[in-house]
């Protein structure tokens, strides 16, 4: 499978990346590309800031908070979350295709790989030993889609926790080791890669296979930095919905 290098630690950039690509990326088969955020929350299309995520806990610790394309839940991004991205055909991301993984499958199966024993939840959350390593969320955009999703490799579990912890959210009074009792960051399961950049390359090398990069040309990055300049980084975005006709 091709790739496409994102060394970018922007989230507003990131999540005009994904869109981007979804619209876009200019394969007629499925790539893919791993990333990261610099710390921020990032909470789904339809969320409402106010109840979902601690603003004041993520102003006074200079945590960005980014709204994202696809639906779901908020989610604490740092730098030592791994994130993907799968990008291409619908007809090649739906879960239902005959004898072809879905992506989330993927992801489990390379951790299965690497020794570890992860397993995909009826919600498409991936658990190893009842603790949740991963998530994800998919948008269609007429015949195409994409599916991206986190891999918390060593994330603040503490930073985590305060910064969705609001009146309204699940994580409220629950604290940190409840928390932690759910979670599990794969560095502990996964010795043999002792930082964030060795996991990265052995899963784009997994994912690869040989396979090489797809490299973006000036123009159409300038094209992504528009998008995040216009809508990802707006406040208008950030804390309300986008008009209907311009985020479909």
């Amino acid at each position: 499978m091709r790739y496409l290098q994102n060394n970018s630690t922007d989230p507003y950039f990131n999540m005009s990346f994904d869109e981007w690509c979804l619209r876009h990326c200019p394969s007629d088969d499925v790539v893919f590309y791993l990333w990261r955020n610099r710390p921020s929350v990032i909470i789904g299309i339809s969320q409402n800031p106010f109840t979902e995520v601690n603003l004041q806990y993520l102003a006074d610790h200079g945590i960005d908070l980014v709204r994202r394309s696809t639906g779901g839940g908020a989610v604490y991004h740092d730098l030592q979350n791994l994130n993907y991205t799968f990008a291409g055909p619908l007809s090649l991301l739906s879960d239902k295709r005959d004898g072809h993984p879905d992506p989330v499958h993927l992801i489990a199966g390379a951790l299965r790989s690497f020794g570890v024993a992860a397993e995909v939840s009826g919600r498409n959350d991936i658990f190893v030993d009842g603790r949740k390593v991963s998530g994800y969320a998919k948008r269609v955009w007429r015949d195409r889609a994409i599916i991206h999703g986190t891999l918390m490799y060593d994330v603040d579990i503490d930073t985590l926790t305060a910064a969705l912890d609001t009146p309204e959210s699940k994580l409220h009074g629950k604290g940190v080791a409840s928390v932690r009792s759910r979670v599990a960051n794969l560095r502990e399961l996964l010795p043999q890669f002792p930082t964030i950049e060795s996991f990265r390359t052995a899963l784009q090398e997994h994912f690869a296979a040989g396979d090489g990069e797809l490299v973006l040309s000036p123009e159409q990055t300038d094209e992504i930095s528009a998008l995040c300049d216009t809508k990802y980084a707006t406040e208008r975005w950030i804390m309300g919905r986008w008009p209907e006709e311009e985020s479909l």
